[in-house]
């Protein structure tokens, strides 16, 4: 099966020259990469004819906007490399990681040649703290209880919905390979947003899968942002910022998947989200704000405590401060 691997930049080329140079130690040979450049500056622009040349005919250069543009982000940049692509299956990785494992390829091809009813695979990564603290599985609750579930071949099991929403986090997109009438069923990532796009772009297509495969083989290394510096999306969001977004992006799940487990889940997400919203707005001398989110909480996700918290905000929000 043919295989195409999208991977968005802007601006770090040395990072990126290490991902692209990962990817080519694959052993399985029928793949692509699109490599969008969301608006570089000039002067990395001009690095890329040599980069190029040295990768192969496999890796193919989009250009996005004039030099140094300001950059439309990483949800509008996949969607172009995934208009572009010519493979059967569809996988990303990020320019700051790099995948680890050079039987990936060959091991996700085979399950999908193999297994007609596997739409999505996930398989393990490491992520690595700027601390040097590694953390070895991105989802050890489903690593734990890999022996547990139905093997489909030598390196991947399968796995429900119900284990995948138990299992306490998502697949971020360096494990994730998914066939393309999935993507093409919603419409590729929501360009609104470019933070937390990646656990959206993720549900929702777990949601329409028939079948959904897991290793716990670790495949990536994903190189967790620095937060004291304001060099990528992630960091440059104030938490206050990424809070309200994620919220966004939980209702955009929960309205979007037909899954109740799904919607379920992401509503009560939201609702802790505005929780702590309505806390931050609290300390910080907002008690209109605060009981407006407190409210939006308690209706997305009920309880006695919340409840009486809001009562709570509601008699603050009366006093003049």
């Amino acid at each position: 099966m043919f295989i195409s691997i999208v991977v968005p930049t802007r601006n770090r080329v040395a990072l990126l020259t290490r991902a692209l140079q990962a990817i080519r130690s694959q052993t399985y040979p029928h793949y692509e990469v699109l490599v969008v450049d969301d608006g570089s500056d000039a002067q990395t622009r001009a690095l890329y004819p040599a980069l190029c040349a040295e990768l192969g005919d496999r890796f193919r250069l989009l250009h996005v906007g004039t030099d140094g543009q300001r950059g439309q982000g990483p949800s509008a940049s996949r969607n172009m490399g995934i208009s572009q692509a010519q493979g059967e299956l569809l996988a990303f990785c990020d320019d700051d990681d790099l995948w680890i494992d050079p039987a990936h390829l060959a091991a996700v091809s085979r399950l999908f040649e193999t297994q007609a009813g596997v739409d999505l695979c996930i398989s393990n990564q490491r992520a690595v703290f700027v601390d040097g603290k590694v953390r070895e599985h991105w989802l050890p609750a489903l690593s734990n209880r890999i022996n547990a579930l139905p093997r489909l071949d030598d390196r991947f099991s399968v796995v429900s919905m119900a284990e995948l929403c138990q299992s306490g986090g998502f697949a971020h997109l360096n494990m994730l390979c998914v066939r393309r009438q999935v993507v093409t069923a919603v419409d590729g990532f929501w360009e609104a947003v470019n933070y937390e796009e990646d656990r959206d772009f993720f549900w929702r297509c777990a949601d329409v899968c028939r079948g959904l495969a897991y290793t716990a083989t670790t495949v990536a290394q994903h190189h967790v942002p620095d937060p004291a510096r304001r060099v990528n999306v992630s960091s440059a969001i104030q938490q206050q910022e990424r809070w309200l977004v994620a919220a966004l992006v939980s209702r955009h799940i929960a309205i979007s998947v037909k899954s109740p487990v799904v919607a379920r889940l992401f509503l009560h997400h939201e609702g802790d989200l505005l929780r702590r919203l309505a806390l931050h707005c609290a300390e910080h001398h907002q008690p209109s704000a605060s009981l407006l989110l407190a409210r939006q909480a308690l209706g997305a996700r009920f309880s006695i405590k919340w409840a009486i918290y809001c009562v709570w905000a509601w008699a603050k929000s009366l006093k003049p401060w």
